[in-house]
């Protein structure tokens, strides 16, 4: 048995674990530690206060999914000013080895690791993700993330993609409102700037430019319902995740889809009377074969932690 460090870097925050893997397989899995990145000056610092705060001497090996193109270069973080550099990672981290990964690529990993029992069912065929083909994963946060998993006769094989950042394409005289207003902002409307944690601010703010609430505070009041600009902006979140999702999972040929995120999860209860499912099947001439898609929600608290150890564990069956 394997004891590593697995760590989930985000835009937000930075999340650590100690976990055991052994033949393939994550055998255990500790209780994260979450450290808030506006708290450091990178992933060093970070490292080094969960080192402190767990109180013994780290394990030399690591897996780290990291909110950014890993390609071999540095990784800037579009979601916070960190930088990591994968020449130097070892040795500011003091690790004999570490596995780098996107953090998307680390949640397509655990949709195909995780039991049945992490999942619930969220839209279209109440049936499982296919044991073959391909798998959409994705879902908002700081951004918005996207992976392709490929499950093949050899195993799962993970694309990690940026599809975030493909133009959002607005369908109603609403959405084409915010787009200019959300264009005006940042030079281009991005699907991540209007499917995303922040995403809702900048919606609510194009329909009532006055409101000066902060992301969190719209979020809370936005899910409890009754103030008609929220409702309206929730509504427009919801269709446009709803027809993102459905545009990048034909895009990627999936016949599957599953959501992950804190986010996701605290919104399922809205996702049923919403538009989501609509938009996700409006693709003309395929709705036929966008109705036959399953849409799944991974329900484990830390599937980025869980899917950074069975990344690891898979690249290290031999050994």
């Amino acid at each position: 048995m394997t004891r590593i460090v697995v760590g989930d870097i985000g835009g937000t925050n930075a999340r650590f674990a100690l976990a055991e893997v052994a033949q393939g397989r994550v055998i255990s899995l500790g209780e994260p530690v979450i450290l808030p990145t506006k708290q450091h000056s990178g992933l060093p610092s970070a490292w080094q206060a969960y080192g402190e705060q767990l109180g013994e001497p780290l394990p030399r090996l690591a897996s780290l999914g990291i909110a950014g193109p890993v390609t071999g270069g540095p990784v800037d973080f579009k979601n916070s000013d960190w930088i990591v550099y994968p020449d130097t990672i070892e040795q500011d981290l003091g690790l004999d080895q570490v596995l780098l990964l996107n953090d998307f690529g680390a949640m397509a990993h655990a949709v195909h690791a995780l039991d049945p029992e992490h999942f619930v069912h969220v839209c279209g065929p109440d049936v499982p993700l296919p044991d073959h083909g391909a798998i959409s994963v994705l879902g908002p946060g700081t951004g918005l993330g996207v992976a392709v998993l490929q499950r093949t006769a050899g195993g799962p094989v993970v694309l990690e993609t940026e599809g975030a950042h493909i133009h959002f394409a607005p369908l109603d005289e609403t959405e084409q409102r915010v787009s200019a207003v959300v264009s005006a902002k940042y030079g281009r409307t991005s699907v991540e700037r209007v499917v995303s944690g922040p995403g809702l601010g900048d919606v609510v703010r194009a329909l009532s430019p006055d409101d000066a609430r902060n992301d969190a505070a719209l979020w809370e009041a936005a899910i409890a319902g009754g103030e008609p600009v929220l409702v309206e902006a929730l509504d427009l979140f919801l269709a446009s995740y709803g027809a993102a999702t459905g545009d990048l999972s034909l895009a990627h040929g999936a016949m599957g889809v599953a959501l992950t995120g804190g986010l996701t999860n605290r919104l399922l209860h809205l996702i049923a009377d919403s538009r989501f499912h609509a938009r996700f099947c409006d693709k003309a001439r395929y709705r036929a074969r966008m109705e036959t898609v399953p849409v799944k929600l991974v329900t484990h608290p830390q599937p980025g932690l869980f899917g950074a150890a069975a990344a690891f564990a898979r690249e290290h069956a031999s050994s």
